[in-house]
């Protein structure tokens, strides 16, 4: 795993440095420059959105009254995804280190819970903004009446996507049990096997919360949702910084391509390379200038590089505090 993880990093770093000298770096210095002061809004804007999923995941505690404060969970939110973002385990560390640091307030077994039920709400609105992000790529390659056909395809899909969500959640129809079943049955059963009983029992114990919690799966999926209106919100700042016109539409087709690049990449750390090339290929389809996209990345990149420094720090808090 480390070779691997040494090597698609290496791979990355050579491509992050072709692109943007393919680019131009003063064209990229120029980006940068527009966004100046703007960048404290932006990271206003993303101290949201991980308040916001902190608040989602105090909801998936049920029955543990006694919870740590709010804001020992959000160090402890902090910490463990900054793991998740340099290591090449992503999820499959952090959820455990966020749970590991809260053990002294709240038991692993139910800490480790309370962190995969709140990554799988996060993973469900995510999966909003992807298909609707997709759906709208499709629409705006017809210039015609666009906008109106753009709002009824987004009304129609989350009305699709809210009563079908509902249906499987209500029956505890085992979706991705069944997917991993039909992966296993086209040549990947090694690859599932490995990685079946984490993801079924995960599956599990959200259709089960939502059954004996519905009240409180509401609202941690409520609280998710804020944090994609965050995210949107984030990179409607940085464009309109850029001077790069954009609107509802495009914001959203963006944000679901760059979810379609974390998952697609998720074995480089830090994803270098793969968040430019990919933002920058998009903003050229889009013809919103590939300059722009790359941009976008990298200072996407260094609000992820500020909240990994502090989680590095709030780390090495936790080991001093242990050790004392």
């Amino acid at each position: 795993m480390r070779k691997l993880e040494l090597i698609s990093l290496l791979v990355g770093v050579v491509f992050f440095v072709v692109l943007l000298n393919g680019i131009g770096w003063s064209l990229i210095l120029h980006q940068l420059v527009d966004v100046g002061w703007t960048f404290l809004l932006v990271l206003l804007v993303s101290t949201g959105r991980y308040l916001a999923r902190t608040q989602a995941w105090r909801y998936a505690f049920a029955g543990h009254h006694e919870l740590p404060s709010f804001g020992e969970m959000f160090r402890a939110r902090l910490a463990g995804q900054t793991l998740g973002y340099l290591t090449f385990a992503g999820p499959l560390l952090s959820e455990p280190v966020k749970a590991g640091l809260l053990r002294s307030q709240v038991p692993f077994r139910v800490g480790l819970g309370g962190a995969v039920l709140e990554t799988g709400a996060y993973t469900i609105t995510s999966s909003f903004v992807l298909i609707a992000g997709l759906a709208l790529a499709v629409v705006r390659l017809e210039p015609a009446a666009q906008n109106r056909l753009a709002a009824v395809v987004v009304i129609v899909l989350f009305l699709v996507m809210w009563l079908g969500g509902r249906w499987i959640l209500q029956r505890r129809v085992r979706v991705l049990a069944g997917s991993l079943n039909l992966l296993a049955h086209a040549g990947w059963r090694g690859w599932v096997e490995r990685r079946r009983e984490k993801l079924e029992n995960s599956e599990q114990q959200l259709l089960n919360f939502y059954a004996e919690n519905t009240r409180r799966f509401r609202l941690m999926f409520l609280w998710e949702l804020v944090s994609q209106l965050f995210a949107l919100l984030e990179i409607y700042i940085i464009l309109v910084a850029m001077g790069v016109p954009v609107g509802w539409m495009e914001v959203v087709i963006i944000e679901a391509f760059s979810k379609g690049l974390t998952t697609a990449f998720f074995f480089v750390p830090g994803r270098v390379g793969t968040d430019e090339g990919g933002l920058a290929a998009l903003f050229k389809l889009m013809k919103l200038g590939v300059e722009h996209g790359a941009s976008l990345a990298l200072v996407q990149r260094l609000r992820g590089i500020f909240w990994a420094a502090l989680g590095l720090a709030l780390l090495g808090r936790y080991a001093v505090r242990r050790r004392g």
